[in-house]
């Protein structure tokens, strides 16, 4: 584990790490949801190690507080 200063505890404490899946800019409808696969489908062959990190936020949770907060770094989670 890694230390970090936790804003809500106001001291270094002890934090882990979590992905979560961003919601879908897509709609529920079929001709969405094929559009959603066919983006996802060519963007991965297009760029096969960066295409599952745009769907993707990291967050940070505290242990003492159970605080969340996100903490995507670089182009690649934005």
């Amino acid at each position: 584990m890694s230390a970090r200063y936790c804003e809500k505890c106001g001291k270094e404490t002890e934090y882990k790490e979590l992905i979560k899946q961003k919601p879908s800019q897509y709609g529920k409808s079929k001709k969405q949801q094929f559009n959603a696969f066919l983006s996802g489908f060519f963007g991965g062959v297009a760029s096969p190690a960066g295409a599952s990190l745009d769907l993707i936020d990291r967050y940070v949770v505290c242990l003492e507080c159970g605080s969340k907060t996100l903490d995507n770094h670089g182009d690649e989670f934005q």
